[in-house]
């Protein structure tokens, strides 16, 4: 029996997996300053992701695409927390594969952001959860489980499933390129520290 074409990719991108999950357990999210270089940081990927993915036509592979996007909600929480951001080069997919894998990226970035929200609630910050429509986005529906179902029975996927690779490993080198800004986010906003009173190792 084949290989499940989750399975292929989970195992080809594990360590970059591990590394953004390692990079993300590091945020203080107890210091506002932190939320708001995740958000600026998921945005200055996100967004480039998602216009590419709908000049490629990802529509006419999942229909109900226009409710996953999530740029309009991001959006949202850049505005209401006053966040700019300076998108990375949107990349140019070159086949249906590719672009499932990048979804793939972005459908399991939803579990983390689940996580982040956990965290961010235990030290409710009054704007930052007035800004949390990103991490809220999804609930209730069932987006992971009826991707899998598209991602297993797409021919592009099952013909092609080192595309289906290649379009993962490019969404998550963008969104690991992002977060490196994070490592220097007190040398670039000194304030938070000199509110707190406490000042977090970088990197």
């Amino acid at each position: 029996m084949a290989a499940a074409i989750w399975d292929i990719i989970r195992e080809a991108t594990c360590s970059s997996h591990s590394r953004l999950d390692t990079a993300l357990a590091k945020l203080d999210l107890s210091f506002p300053v932190y939320y708001e270089g995740f958000l600026r940081s998921q945005a200055e990927a996100l967004f480039p992701l998602e216009a590419a993915l709908e000049a490629g036509g990802i529509e006419s592979i999942l229909s109900d695409w226009s409710l996953r996007l999530r740029t309009p909600a991001l959006q949202h929480d850049l505005a209401a927390l006053n966040i700019t951001c300076h998108p990375q080069p949107a990349p140019g997919f070159t086949s249906e594969a590719q672009m499932l894998g990048a979804v793939y990226v972005l459908e399991a970035s939803r579990m983390s952001a689940r996580v982040m929200l956990a965290r961010l609630a235990e030290n409710p910050d009054s704007e930052a959860m007035n800004a949390t429509a990103y991490l809220r986005h999804g609930f209730g529906k069932r987006f992971w489980p009826s991707f899998l179902s598209v991602l297993e029975n797409h021919p592009a996927a099952q013909n092609d499933p080192a595309g289906v690779v290649q379009g993962a490993r490019i969404a998550f080198a963008m969104f690991e390129s992002a977060l490196i800004p994070l490592g220097n986010i007190v040398v670039d906003f000194p304030h938070a520290s000199e509110r707190s009173g406490y000042s977090p190792t970088p990197g």
